[in-house]
């Protein structure tokens, strides 16, 4: 296989589960939680944690489950894809620094993939547990960061895409 093929499964299938959390994660969208689990996601403070848990409590307990479980199969999709892109253009294209940082996001994108499984094991805990200050800051910080890693990856592989472009278009003309 190319590394296009495996670069487009994985993609395929991040795109599947994103589509799939999308239309699944509807159900959790409250007074509470407008944003559905990113809500949850970014709340920081226990006392909004609460009021989502709460508003959670029953009916939507098994649609969070459904969110988590789907969450926890993009996992490797979404990080095998930004690992892999990556690491494609760092190696392919790019030199000096530019190469460094695409290693650096392509290992920054596995820490994306641990911190998202962390993250939902906190709101798993503060769901079907307890809430805490602690869990709920913990939580935000574990959301925030893999986001941040996950945008700078992005970032990276649309830069990357564009330079290489723009580099096959000047050797044509």
């Amino acid at each position: 296989m190319t590394n296009w093929k495996i670069i487009g499964f994985f993609f395929a299938g991040t795109i599947f589960f994103l589509l799939m959390l999308q239309l699944q994660g509807k159900q959790l969208i409250t007074p509470s939680s407008p944003s559905g689990i990113l809500s949850l996601e970014f709340s920081y403070h226990s006392s909004h944690t609460q009021a989502i848990a709460t508003a959670w409590k029953n009916a939507l307990r098994g649609a969070f489950r459904m969110n988590m479980l789907l969450d926890f199969l993009l996992i490797p999709f979404y990080g095998l894809f930004l690992y892999s892109t990556c690491g494609y253009f760092s190696v392919h294209y790019q030199s000096g620094r530019a190469q460094r940082a695409g290693v650096l996001l392509a290992f920054g994108s596995l820490v994306a993939m641990v911190f998202d499984a962390i993250e939902n094991i906190l709101m798993s805990f503060s769901i079907h547990i307890t809430t805490t200050s602690f869990t709920s800051v913990l939580t935000t910080v574990m959301a925030a960061t893999k986001f941040l890693l996950i945008g700078l990856a992005l970032l990276y592989i649309i830069f990357s895409a564009a330079l290489m472009l723009l580099r096959k278009k000047a050797k044509l003309g």
